[in-house]
């Protein structure tokens, strides 16, 4: 059981070596202060966050939820040991001109669960995000990952065209929570795609048996914490945002 044990930590710490990083914060922005922000933002990312060698962030509008209408902000960076890199001018720059006009709140640092992604051969570059977030009992990890994994299997199987991400918290959060992000064009391909929902429980249960479908989403409902799934929407901003890679 020991061995068992190390096995699965040293795979864990491997994935995250290999991973990119997110430190992502909430910005709060009255409404007053939309348009100077946004165009405050788009300045400081034209010039501090537009080239290769440059800090990459990207730029989310909240859609849903008590925080609607605020912003993300997360850094994207190859190994936590970029955090340590300080863009002195660029910070400056960001204190002066968009500092006065939000609040920040929080921060917490993510890692890109690639193990668990779906990456479409080809990657559309969509704005729109359907996020869950999900809390999960100590317990219930097994039960958790072996749907995430079995959902990976199913939209290969498929040939899928939206990519779906998965990021795990590393710090800031309280239990273990993670995201999965579904790519779409917006929110009319979103409901679009829920067409392929008799066509994915029919294909996971091809792969996987009978009835595996229901059975995996039951053990995933409960191996989450009270109020541990919720859903948000948010729009990635490309004017406030570093080019995609």
């Amino acid at each position: 059981m020991k061995q068992v044990i190390f096995t699965l930590i040293t795979t864990l710490l491997l994935t995250i070596a290999q991973s990119q990083v997110i430190q992502s914060r909430r910005l709060d922005v009255d409404p007053a202060n939309v348009a100077k922000f946004e165009a405050a933002v788009a300045k400081k990312n034209q010039i501090y966050n537009s080239k290769d060698d440059q800090p990459r962030w990207i730029t989310f509008q909240i859609l849903t939820g008590p925080n609607a209408y605020n912003y993300v902000r997360m850094q994207i960076a190859e190994s936590l040991a970029e955090f340590d890199e300080v863009d002195k001018e660029g910070n400056d720059f960001w204190q002066k001109t968009v500092g006065p006009l939000h609040t920040s709140v929080g921060n917490r640092i993510w890692w890109a669960n690639d193990e668990m992604t779906y990456d479409p051969e080809v990657r559309n570059k969509f704005n729109h995000r359907r996020i869950i977030y999900y809390n999960v009992k100590d317990e219930g990890l097994d039960d958790f990952w072996r749907y995430r994994e079995r959902a990976k299997k199913t939209w290969t199987e498929m040939g899928i065209e939206n990519r779906v991400g998965v990021m795990n918290c590393m710090s800031g959060c309280d239990g273990n929570w993670v995201q999965v992000r579904f790519h779409h064009k917006d929110f009319t391909s979103e409901e679009q795609s829920w067409d392929n929902m008799p066509v994915f429980a029919e294909t996971y249960n091809n792969l996987f048996g009978e009835g595996s479908f229901t059975e995996d989403r039951e053990r995933l409902r409960n191996s989450l914490m009270p109020d541990g799934r919720r859903i948000r929407h948010h729009k990635r901003l490309p004017e406030l945002s570093s080019a995609w890679r």
